[in-house]
């Protein structure tokens, strides 16, 4: 539609028409938009009120989020064998509120262990030809994992929980090129038996006896439970068929913690630390805990490793199994968007971690100083590190790296 020509505003005096109407003398006359000039404006109008939607709400106090990983409270005993990073200061992205990360002081121990160990398995079967590229890619993943998943252990503990990831890396792999027949040596055995775990040792489960002595050797008792917890993981992971979709991210969560081994990974922090085991009661009482954290460790693990995982699946490998893929999916967005709002959630995790952890600081009890030490070293262990150590690396394939005459 035109704009008529009357909205137009007019400099000269307008003459006078037999059409203009007459008012009444002291009438009060409105004023005509078309007298002032539209000139324009230099400067946008004056904001009243700005937001941002998406923006995270404040911290519920004035102090800022896990205090006690600021390197200034790092200098106790329960700190001597860790080193501190400082991601920022390497040049590390480092998009959590996590103040640091720590590191064990003996990655090098660990190095050793998971070598000799791997040597010492492979060694076993007379008839079995192993790259030691595949060695190598095996033992950086578990030490990976070992000293930035449990940086508080001591040497003894360190090398212990690198072979169980040894073993975990050994069975994963074998379990999903399915070739457990002929390589049930690198196996977890298929039963959660306790004879299992106290008992005789296992015809051709090289792996599994050997970390089983070791581990009885350094606690019998810690060690059992540990060890329970691995026979778990194991006969979990051989049987569960993975869901293709999902309808929340809420449903993926229970597949998806088990597949990733929570639970034992949760097991290795406690036994690392050395801890007095707890009651039914006592694990009762941590479990909010326990559930906050084996998700900030699923959904950060899923988002580093997911471009890796879709580089797998387009050569042939298996399915991307990843809360990214979920997010895509229920939400229809790009996978750009899905780990953005991945990344919201983790933040969302950490915030409710540390409300977990101010709470427990104010228990009372002698359980409470345990409670504290589990929660604090449980949170050390959720990050990993991962923007500089990818502790996943892309499976070792059996099927090419180790041959079976």
């Amino acid at each position: 539609m035109s704009i008529p020509r009357t909205f137009i505003s007019r400099l000269q005096a307008r003459k006078a028409s037999i059409f203009t109407p007459t008012l009444p003398h002291g009438t009060i006359k409105c004023r005509n938009i078309t007298q002032t000039p539209l000139t324009g404006a230099a400067s946008p109008r004056p904001i009243s009120h700005a937001f941002d939607p998406a923006t995270p709400p404040p911290p519920p106090t004035a102090t800022p989020p896990f205090t006690f990983l600021h390197p200034n409270n790092l200098t106790t005993p329960e700190y001597q064998h860790t080193i501190t990073i400082i991601p920022p200061n390497l040049k590390v992205p480092w998009p959590t509120s996590l103040p640091c990360a720590l590191q064990s002081r003996y990655w090098r121990e660990a190095d050793h262990a998971a070598t000799d160990y791997l040597h010492t398995i492979f060694s076993s079967q007379p008839n079995t030809q192993t790259k030691e590229k595949y060695i190598a890619t095996v033992s950086e993943a578990a030490v990976s994992y070992a000293i930035n998943l449990i940086p508080l252990g001591n040497p003894a503990r360190t090398k212990l929980l690198t072979r169980t990831f040894v073993l975990a890396f050994l069975h994963d792999d074998a379990v999903d090129k399915g070739n457990t027949d002929k390589n049930s040596h690198l196996m977890v055995p298929n039963t959660s038996s306790q004879s299992h775990t106290t008992g005789n040792e296992i015809s051709n489960h090289t792996a599994f006896n050997i970390l089983r002595r070791e581990i009885l050797a350094e606690n019998p008792t810690q060690g059992e439970i540990l060890l329970r917890d691995i026979l778990s993981w194991g006969c979990v992971y051989q049987h569960q068929k993975k869901p293709i979709t999902f309808d929340s991210l809420e449903e993926y969560f229970l597949p998806a913690l088990e597949d990733f081994g929570a639970g034992l990974i949760l097991r290795t922090v406690e036994f690392s630390l050395n801890l007095p085991s707890f009651s039914s009661e006592e694990r009762g009482e941590l479990k909010v805990l326990k559930d906050l954290c084996a998700r900030h460790m699923l959904l950060t693990n899923d988002l580093y490793s997911y471009a890796k995982e879709v580089v797998a699946e387009e050569r042939g490998g298996e399915r991307v199994f990843s809360a990214v893929r979920v997010v895509e999916q229920v939400m229809g967005v790009s996978d750009t968007s899905a780990k953005a709002i991945l990344r919201v959630v983790i933040r969302d995790l950490e915030g409710r971690m540390d409300e977990e952890y101010v709470r427990l600081q104010g228990m009372e009890g002698g359980l409470a100083g345990l409670y504290i030490a589990f929660h604090k070293h449980t949170i050390i262990s959720t990050y990993l590190f991962k923007p500089a150590n990818q502790p996943h690396p892309a499976k070792p394939n059996l099927q090419s790296d180790v041959t079976n005459n």
